[in-house]
C-alpha cells in the first residue's frame, strides 16, 4: 500500500464515520448554527505527552458536572435523523464511573456500540483520543488497512465552569500508517459558549447552554473541510440536542439528536 491508494482510503473512512462522530460531538439543533460574531480564541499549546497520562484529578467530586452527570447507570435516550443514514435511534449510558474519569457507551439501533473515555482534570472534562473514537483505530479499505495513531493531544472537551461567552479548544494530532506509506493530520475543535436558550425536546422544555463548535481538519498540511456542531446543554440532565453539519470530500452531511428520555439512579 502507497500514498495513493492510503489517502482515498483513509478519507472515505472519514466520510463514512461521520454520520456516528455526529452522534458524539462533542461534538446539535434542526438547523445548522451560524456562529456570530466570529470565534474568539486564544492559541494553546500542544501536548506531547500519551493522552491518557496528564494529571487528573483523584477526587470524585471533580468528575460531577453541572451540564454533564456522571452517576454510574444514568441513561439518555435520544431520536436521530440523519440525512445519509436515515433515522436512528442511540443510548447513552454511563456504564463505568471512576476517581479520575468515566466511561460511556453508545448504542446504536442500526447495531454500532462505541465505548467513549472521558477523564476528569481541575479544569474540566477530557474526551481521551476523540478522533479515535469518532472513525475507529483502523481504517480500511479495498488495498489494506491504515492504524490511527494520537501523536498529540490538548485543551478540553468542556471546561469545569460553563459560562456564556466563554471559548475553549481542544486538538488532536494523528497519524495513519498502512503498509508502505504514512499520512499525517490534525484535527482542531474551537468552542464557544453562547449563553441560555430555552430549548424544547420530547423530554421537555430546559434553559439551555447553548455551545457552538467549528471542527477543522487538515492531512498532510492541507485543509479538506470544516464541520459544525451546535449542542444544548441542560443543567442536572446533560446533552438534551444537538446539530451536527458537515462539508467534506463533496458530501454534504447533517445528523440531529435530541433527547427523549434520561434516568439517573
Amino acid at each position: 500500500m502507497n500514498a495513493t491508494t492510503l489517502r482515498p482510503m483513509f478519507l472515505g473512512r472519514i466520510r463514512l464515520g461521520l454520520p456516528i462522530v455526529a452522534a458524539l460531538l462533542a461534538v446539535q439543533g434542526c438547523n445548522p448554527s451560524t456562529l456570530t460574531p466570529p470565534l474568539q480564541l486564544s492559541t494553546i499549546e500542544v501536548a506531547t505527552a500519551d493522552p491518557s497520562s496528564g494529571s487528573t484529578s483523584q477526587s470524585t467530586d471533580d468528575c460531577g458536572h453541572d451540564y454533564f452527570p456522571s452517576e454510574e447507570d444514568s441513561t439518555w435516550e435520544y431520536a436521530e435523523t440523519n440525512n445519509m443514514t436515515g433515522p436512528d435511534h442511540s443510548t447513552y449510558t454511563l456504564a463505568e464511573s471512576r476517581e479520575d474519569g468515566f466511561t460511556m457507551e453508545l448504542k446504536f439501533s442500526k447495531g454500532v456500540t462505541l465505548r467513549i473515555e472521558y477523564a476528569c482534570t481541575d479544569d474540566g472534562l477530557i474526551m481521551l483520543d476523540p478522533l479515535q473514537q469518532f472513525v475507529g483505530a483502523t481504517a480500511g479499505g479495498p488495498d489494506g488497512s491504515a492504524t490511527l495513531t494520537t501523536l498529540a493531544h490538548s485543551g478540553l472537551t468542556m471546561p469545569a465552569e460553563l459560562n456564556a461567552a466563554s471559548s475553549w479548544q481542544q486538538y488532536v494530532q494523528w497519524e495513519a500508517r498502512g503498509s508502505d506509506d504514512v499520512l499525517h493530520g490534525e484535527y482542531t475543535w474551537d468552542f464557544v459558549a453562547w449563553g441560555l436558550e430555552v430549548t424544547t425536546v420530547p423530554f421537555g422544555t430546559f434553559d439551555a447552554m447553548r455551545v457552538d463548535t467549528e471542527i477543522h481538519g487538515t492531512l498532510e498540511g492541507e485543509d479538506y473541510g470544516t464541520c459544525r456542531t451546535t449542542t444544548w446543554y441542560a443543567k442536572d440532565v446533560g446533552m438534551i440536542k444537538e446539530h451536527f453539519s458537515c462539508d467534506l470530500l463533496g458530501s454534504t452531511i447533517d445528523n440531529a439528536k435530541e433527547l427523549e428520555s434520561y434516568d439517573s439512579p
